[in-house]
């Protein structure tokens, strides 16, 4: 009886190890780390624009380490002589980086780094205002290879984005030093449409222009914009593959940007001193001419006068339209602006001034009969025009000061200082 019993219990045993090992998991084989100075393997072609592929690439487990080690590689950090910052990837061939034109759209040359340290320059041969795109031609090619595009990737597809998200921290916190460079963020296409791809991978400032991409790691788009930092949009790859054929067919020197928007306090020195809050903002073209206005309401202090005041109240609303010229000072290290200008200054004041004064009464009076009395008169100040106006500035970082001298053509003693102060961003 016993040794039935333990012939049944044995063949449970096994029963139960048999079920058991067919319903584990495998355990996912680890990717295999790389000798120093070996590229990745490269990965598999992409398919042809007249293909489709409704499902997307098949995901294999760790394909967030195997693609990001794969890519690395040609992902790159950008960074604008004004010290802004963006992220590219190498595309088409060695010697070119794609990105989003908003990283630049300066015009100017741009400094380009590979996650191993090494630096080269580039220019801008091919753009598209339209999708935001760009490509550059590098001094010197890369030793990584192109990435290579995926046109079709189906809504709720994994999707990575590698970039520089506010690569520019380390410089102010040393606990950040290596972090925020080359990272790797993990989501899904949420939505699409031909001109974005909507994802919530983890993007911020200093994504832009990096690669987005699908799971077999080839890129299906462009990281391009956020909406309230929580919510990421890319350009289909698409549109930068048509792009490829502008290449070099036309010299970029820069568009025109909003840049400088500026508040702060300024003074006006006349007849009267004026002081008041001011704001501001300018348009960039090619990072050296600029196109600025400002307009302000300032308050008048004491009146340069022997007359004694007792109450005074004028108001100057004031505006600058001012055509400059930036030159760049310091780039990459400390970028700082000096723009030399000219324009025109308009002012329009209104206010009441009384003033206390001896008069001679009672009214009609003549001779000795006339008593000298003190009276408050009240006079109505009415004045402005418009005057041209020579101005330098200076924005060192997010901070402005200028100078303005406004003649007055017709009473040069008229003629006003102007002093601004302020924040710009």
């Amino acid at each position: 009886m016993i040794r039935r019993a333990a012939a049944a219990l044995a063949v449970v045993v096994a029963l139960v190890c048999l079920v058991t090992n067919a319903l584990a998991q495998p355990e996912p084989e680890p990717v295999p780390m790389l000798p120093p100075g070996k590229h990745p393997p490269p990965l598999p072609k992409a398919k042809s624009p007249g293909e489709t592929d409704e499902d997307g690439p098949r995901c294999e487990q760790a394909f967030i380490e195997h693609v990001y080690k794969a890519t690395k590689p040609s992902v790159v950090r950008i960074t604008r002589p004004d010290g802004g910052l963006g992220t590219g990837f190498v595309f088409f061939s060695s010697k070119h980086v794609a990105t989003a034109l908003h990283v630049v759209d300066l015009g100017r040359d741009v400094r380009v780094e590979f996650p191993g340290g090494r630096q080269t320059t580039a220019e801008v041969v091919a753009w598209d205002e339209e999708h935001d795109l760009a490509i550059l031609e590098l001094e010197e090619p890369a030793d990584a290879p192109p990435l290579v595009p995926r046109w079709n990737i189906a809504i709720g597809a994994p999707i990575l984005a590698i970039g520089n998200p506010y690569g520019d921290l380390p410089r102010f916190s040393r606990e950040l030093e290596g972090l925020l460079n080359f990272s790797v963020s993990q989501g899904i296409v949420s939505a699409k449409t031909d001109a974005l791809i909507q994802t919530d991978a983890v993007l911020s400032p200093g994504n832009s222009g990096g690669p987005m991409l699908s799971c077999d790691g080839h890129v299906v788009g462009v990281a391009d914009k956020l909406l309230e930092a929580r919510i990421g949009f890319g350009v289909p790859v698409i549109h930068l593959s048509n792009l490829v054929g502008k290449i070099g067919t036309q010299k970029y020197l820069g568009r025109w940007t909003g840049r400088d928007s500026a508040i702060g306090i300024a003074w006006h020195i006349d007849s009267s001193t004026y002081f008041g809050p001011y704001v501001g903002g300018s348009l960039v073209a090619y990072d050296r001419v600029s196109i600025t206005t400002r307009i302000g309401i300032l308050f008048a202090g004491k009146n340069e006068t022997t007359d004694p005041v007792v109450d005074r109240s004028i108001r100057r609303i004031f505006g600058e339209l001012v055509l400059g010229y930036r030159v760049l000072l310091f780039p990459y290290a400390f970028p700082t602006y000096f723009t030399l200008g000219v324009g025109m200054l308009g002012t329009f004041d209104r206010g009441e001034e009384t003033r206390l004064g001896a008069t001679n009464g009672p009214p009609g009076c003549a001779g000795s009969a006339c008593v000298p009395t003190l009276a408050a008169t009240t006079v109505a100040i009415r004045g402005g025009g418009i005057e041209p106006l020579a101005n330098a500035v200076l924005h060192i970082g997010g901070l402005e000061a200028s100078y303005g001298f406004a003649l007055d053509v017709l009473n040069p003693d008229f003629s006003t200082h102007r002093v601004l102060v302020g924040l710009s961003f």
